[in-house]
């Protein structure tokens, strides 16, 4: 008892507590002599009332099932004793020394016994409570003496609830600095050396029993570190730990012979461990000097009570089991893991805490420990605590035998709940589309892998999809990306309802998505759910406003006629999708040996494209645009032509197409343009003209770059005559954004530059979006000329173009023209200007030079 007053006695002294700092702890509570006299007047209304008033009180503590197991038996009786009598003195009147150091008993006895603070405020809330309606009972007629008796209870409360509480947590923290220097203590009174190893092998530091083992002086590792080999001359145990630091594989039972010391020659057992500290590597050499063995169970003895007072400090659970499953030892932090108190984990069965699912595991690999047929295991599982939740665990478990020889289980617990929680969530980022939540393109190859083993095992089919939405660019050319995105999540929401749950939908990237569908018989199984699948896209959803009706193009290939591994159905498959895009769009179209050629030429055409540029194979041909009325040539279009070299020349209508789909188009473009407006000088400076030359804009030169501020400088550079170069913009291209169309169209007119509707009558223009475009020429598309003479339809039409444009004052070219038959119709309604085969096919300039001087 003495020595534990001592402890009281110190840390009064630790925290301050002398006269002057409970004076001033009085002065600020105002507790003065008024307060203490009538304290004693409160002591003497209190005594008939004292044995009741504990009753109560207690009654109510015994009611929390927390306080109930911690103050269960004896301990509630002496407490009681205890508390009655300072319920005595807090109202006596007298705060001397004595008092004073009881209370600071008090706060150190709660922390002991680890009543926590909570707990501690609660009882101080209910003693005031009880006591504020006794005092009112008695002083209801006198309120001025009942209000100072209210204060001065109060003032004590809190003067005593300082001393306790500061106490409590002070104790806490000398304990925490306590248990820190026993740890300390314990490593350096290990057993068995311990030495750790930086990355370059040097000696960092050493405990004391590997400095007697290697006879190192205290302070030589201060000075310098030495090199592994030069405190252990061993070339085996440098080699196991330059080997250990690089693969992170333990090395155990390395037995090194040390020589040359003054008590003759020594054995050592070395085992190595890899570590990490501050994330740079480093290594933990144990030794065991196996010549004394005697020294070291002494040097065991001497530190098992330093383990067993770190028990409870152990920042993981541990547990003893018996020999069927009974818990008989645990520590606090097993109570943390579980959620149950340590008296409550005794007694019970570890079956008792396991998940379901994990238990006939958990009871095999016990069955193996008790077998003998392992010595020790780890797993990771799942574990119930009290609340009914699941926590994570990582589970280390050894056999072992008491001085009894019963077979006890040593249980290793580390609560791993945020590293799993962690896991879960990267491993879900990792394999999954963020945007849609859809599997990623790395989970939809190992499902699909997945699916090919288990159909070549069962001998049925799989079919991979791929899907590809029509059209999405223009809802994030119109609407936005924002709906874009909008539109992409319905999707995937879409193909996922109309799924079984053993099928696969993945996002591949942009708007495709792959489909993987297991375990099917043929290939109507995969064509009945890729209609399934185009009905259920092509449902109207509101995107800002507007009412949208979805579509996609979809590819199929089928194991195994198509491919016998992901990559290459995945590769069939998407070359069939841009078999099924050629056919419009919302379309099916399985894979066929046809298209893989395709596809292959499709990729060596679009590699020389790439490079023609560069080895100058592209040239320009000129068409004469003749006047209908006179005959003569009154200007030229140029036109594209690739010929590679040894090669035959490329059709304009196989690499076009190509050069816009890869986007080439532009620089190609710019290519065409420049060339075009330096051969129109080039003629003038032969004296051949002014000649009106015309140059076709793409839609991607003419939607994606500034054109009218690229023709300017073009102009600058060449010195072409704005007024002689007309543009040709194809009518689908001016309706796909009109505004920003007129507003490019009108700064290329206030240079000078001409404008034409090239392949007009197959945008779906209206007369009022027409009106507000700055152009000069309509050109009807040859699709119409074609069969003017026979269709009359399209007769219908050329005549309404001609005369539409003769009312708005435009100058009409027809293109196409071949016959005779269609030149005199055309001439007949009045039509301007010809292109076509019936005056001149599209010839080189040197060639072209001759036409335009006859003219």
């Amino acid at each position: 008892m003495n020595g534990f007053q001592d402890d009281v006695d110190e840390l009064a002294r630790e925290i301050g507590l002398d006269q002057d700092e409970v004076a001033a702890r009085k002065a600020f509570l105002e507790l003065g002599e008024d307060d203490v006299e009538t304290l004693r007047d409160v002591h003497g209304l209190l005594a008939m009332h004292r044995d009741l008033f504990s009753e109560r009180f207690y009654a109510h503590l015994m009611s929390f099932p927390q306080l109930r197991a911690m103050l269960g038996g004896g301990v509630e009786a002496r407490l009681r004793r205890v508390q009655a009598s300072y319920f005595d003195s807090l109202t006596a009147g007298d705060y001397d020394e004595d008092y004073i150091r009881e209370r600071l008993r008090v706060g150190a006895t709660h922390e002991r016994i680890g009543l926590d603070q909570k707990w501690y405020i609660g009882a101080y809330r209910k003693y005031l409570s009880e006591l504020v309606g006794l005092l009112w009972r008695r002083l209801q007629e006198q309120p001025e003496r009942f209000h100072a008796a209210v204060d001065a209870v109060l003032k004590i409360v809190c003067f005593d609830m300082g001393l306790a509480l500061d106490t409590y947590a002070h104790a806490g923290q000398r304990s925490l600095r306590q248990n820190q220097n026993y740890l300390e203590q314990v490593i350096d009174g290990m057993p068995a050396g311990l030495m750790v190893v930086d990355a370059e092998l040097r000696a960092h530091s050493m405990n004391r029993m590997m400095a007697d083992l290697l006879d190192v002086p205290d302070d030589l590792l201060l000075e310098q570190r030495l090199a592994l080999e030069e405190l252990i001359p061993s070339a085996e145990l440098a080699g196991r730990a330059a080997e250990a630091l690089a693969s992170g594989a333990p090395h155990d039972n390395v037995l090194v012979t040390l020589d040359g010391r003054a008590d003759g020659v020594r054995y050592a057992d070395f085992n190595i461990r890899r570590a990490y500290k501050d994330g740079a590597p480093m290594l933990l050499v144990i030794g065991q000097d196996m010549t004394f063995r005697r020294k070291a169970r002494l040097r065991l003895q001497e530190s098992e009570e330093f383990f067993r007072l770190t028990f409870n400090q152990a920042a993981v659970g541990i547990v003893l089991l018996g020999g069927d499953g009974r818990v008989l030892r645990t520590n606090s932090k097993m109570s943390q893991i579980l959620g149950y108190s340590e008296i409550e984990l005794l007694q019970r069965f570890y079956q008792q805490f396991m998940d379901p699912d994990d238990l006939a595991e958990e009871q095999a690999m016990i069955a193996r420990l008790r077998g003998g047929e392992v010595a020790d295991y780890q797993r990771e599982k799942r574990l119930l605590r009290r609340d009914g939740s699941q926590v994570w665990v990582s589970v280390n478990v050894s056999s072992m035998r008491d001085a009894s020889g019963n077979q006890r289980f040593i249980c290793v617990v580390r609560d791993i709940q945020r590293q799993k929680q962690a896991e879960e969530a990267l491993l879900r980022m990792a394999n999954h589309d963020a945007l849609t939540g859809l599997p990623n393109r790395l989970l939809m190859h190992d499902r699909l892998s997945q699916a090919i083993m288990q159909a070549h095992r069962a001998g049925r089919q799989v079919a991979v999809m791929f899907i590809d939405l029509d059209r999405f660019k223009h809802v994030n050319d119109s609407l936005g990306h924002d709906a874009g995105d909008a539109l992409i999540v319905e999707i995937a929401r879409r193909l996922s309802s109309s799924l079984r749950e053993s099928d696969t939908v993945a996002r591949q990237g942009g708007d495709e998505f792959v489909v993987v569908l297991p375990d099917l018989g043929g290939q109507e199984d995969a064509g009945k759910v890729a209609r399934k699948l185009l009905d259920n896209l092509f449902q109207p959803l509101a995107l800002c406003g507007q009412e949208v009706f979805p579509s996609g193009s979809i590819g199929i290939a089928m194991y195994p006629g198509d491919g016998l591994d992901g990559a290459t159905l995945l590769k069939c498959a998407d070359s069939a999708m841009y078999g099924s895009k050629a056919q419009g769009g919302n379309q099916v179209a399985f894979y066929t040996a046809e298209m893989g050629e395709q596809a292959t030429q499709h990729l060596r055409l679009e590699g020389a494209l790439q490079r023609a540029l560069q080895r100058d194979e592209f040239l320009l041909h000129y068409q004469p645009v003749v006047d209908i009325g006179s005959g003569r040539v009154t200007g030229v279009e140029a036109l594209l032509r690739w010929q590679p070299a040894g090669h035959p020349m490329v059709s304009p209508a196989e690499f076009i197409p190509l050069a816009e789909e890869t986007g080439l188009i532009v620089p190609i473009g710019d290519w065409v343009l420049a060339t075009a407006m330096r051969q129109q000088v080039a003629w003038v400076r032969a004296g051949i003209g002014p000649v009106r030359i015309s140059v076709n804009l793409s839609a991607r030169q003419f939607l994606g770059q500034d054109v009218a501020q690229r023709v300017a400088a073009l102009l600058e550079e060449t010195g072409c005559d704005p007024g002689c170069l007309t543009l040709e913009i194809t009518e689908s291209v001016l309706m796909e954004n009109p505004a920003a169309a007129t507003e490019t169209m009108g700064q290329l007119a206030a240079m000078g530059v001409q404008l034409a509707i090239d392949d007009f009558g197959t945008g779906y223009s209206s007369l009022a979006s027409l009106k507000r475009f700055p152009i000069h020429s309509l050109k009807i598309d040859r699709s119409f000329v074609m069969d003017l003479t026979q269709d009359a339809d399209d007769a219908a039409i050329v005549n309404a173009v001609i005369a539409l444009a003769h009312s708005m004052k435009l100058n009409v070219i027809a293109e196409g023209v071949e016959t005779n038959e269609q030149l005199a119709f055309l001439q007949a309604r009045g039509c301007d200007q010809m292109q076509g085969y019936c005056f001149s096919r599209p010839v080189e300039p040197q060639g072209i030079e001759a036409l335009l001087r006859v003219s």
